[in-house]
């Protein structure tokens, strides 16, 4: 009930990953490469056989998130079987599950992996990365586990089975193999809004004691998954670029360390209840759909969010970064208060998006709020 109190909402990256997938699948979005393959190659298969976007996205990833503390229920005969319950309970985790992030489904697939043995967990390992890049740090995790258990060599070939057909793919189609994860980077870290996001060196930390003390335990267990949780704490530490769903690749490590580490007591059982305590829930903000199910279909459109891609099946452009002229030869346009960020006293930035927003109000408006502008260029207009 808890989980469905709070309002389900369709953000900017689950937009990206649509559109992705309607580009491979149809020629239409746009071909945001690099985002990971798996989430977008799911929902595009689902929208090519005609189900309705974005109450699909939305259902499919509900359903994720409420698998995964039945994965490790039914899995494990052990205080490990509520490692699942103690990740998808973490404040973070709960506020973006309402969000079809690939950090779910990538713990989807992480938690089968470490739940599975054999070639499944290796493909299951291999999934999760392929849905979200930094879950490629439990692979050798994963294979750690399967020395453990005997079965590494299986592991190994589950993987294979995998990374070998993705990177034949990149190699053929963009003659680079890790373009995909050269993208992703340059993206993360793009200089028009890697000011947006710097935070001190302690943030995530705090926000581990803030919002989930309890996970603290992990630094008092040791085993794989303890160091696995140390790494990406460091990596993510030393990242400039940092906001609070990057919690999420640290909560499942640390999850997962607390309920080996603590099998023969009562104390992850006893400590659920007080999981959501510290729960802050943040208000996000959602433009009526009616905005963009007018927009017809097939058609042209320039946009500074890429929310439109959810709910509309046309040709995107994307206008994200104010270091280039906005593109306004399109049919449709899409202006977001939020999209376009400027760092005090640049007027490039300033005048580029003045210049988009004055460009699109003089359109013909579809729809208008506070925030978004949506209007289709008159017949007379010029390019």
């Amino acid at each position: 009930m808890l989980f469905f109190s709070k309002k389900l909402m369709v953000g900017w990256d689950s937009s990206e990953y649509l559109a992705l997938g309607k580009f491979i699948f149809g020629g239409l979005g746009y071909a945001s490469w690099y985002r990971p393959l798996v989430w977008p190659l799911i929902l595009g298969a689902l929208w090519k056989i005609g189900l309705p976007m974005p109450f699909t996205m939305q259902a499919v990833s509900i359903l994720i998130y409420f698998s995964i503390p039945l994965i490790t229920y039914f899995a494990f005969k052990d205080s490990r079987r509520y490692i699942g319950l103690l990740i998808v309970s973490q404040p973070v985790f709960f506020k973006y599950s309402h969000l079809p992030l690939s950090h779910i489904i990538a713990s989807f697939f992480l938690i089968l992996s470490y739940s599975t043995s054999g070639r499944k967990s290796g493909v299951f390992a291999a999934l999760s990365g392929m849905s979200r890049f930094t879950f490629l740090l439990f692979l050798p995790f994963c294979l750690w586990y399967g020395k453990r258990r005997g079965d590494w060599k299986k592991r190994l070939t589950g993987m294979a089975i995998v990374l070998v057909p993705y990177f034949l793919f990149t190699t053929l189609y963009f003659h680079n193999p890790v373009i995909q994860f050269s993208g992703a980077s340059d993206i993360i870290n793009h200089p028009d809004y890697l000011w947006l996001w710097q935070k001190d060196w302690l943030f995530y930390l705090k926000s581990l004691v803030f919002f989930s003390p309890l996970l603290l335990l992990v630094f008092w267990v040791k085993g794989p998954s303890r160091v696995a949780f140390l790494l990406s704490l460091i990596y993510f530490t030393l990242l400039p670029h940092k906001e609070d769903r990057f919690l999420i690749d640290m909560i499942i490590y640390a999850a997962i360390a607390i309920g080996e580490g603590f099998r023969k007591t009562p104390i992850l059982q006893s400590a659920l209840h007080l999981i959501f305590l510290p729960l802050i829930f943040l208000p996000l903000y959602s433009p009526p759909a009616e905005f963009f199910t007018s927009i017809e279909p097939a058609t042209t459109v320039v946009g500074m969010d890429p929310i439109v891609n959810s709910y509309a099946d046309i040709h995107f452009t994307s206008w994200f970064h104010y270091s280039s002229e906005p593109p306004m030869d399109a049919d449709y346009c899409v202006f977001s208060k939020f999209g376009v960020p400027c760092p005090t006293d640049h007027e490039v930035c300033k005048s580029r998006v003045a210049y988009f927003k004055d460009t699109c109000d003089s359109w013909d408006i579809v729809g208008q709020d506070w925030v978004f502008t949506v209007a289709r260029r008159p017949s007379n207009a010029t390019t």
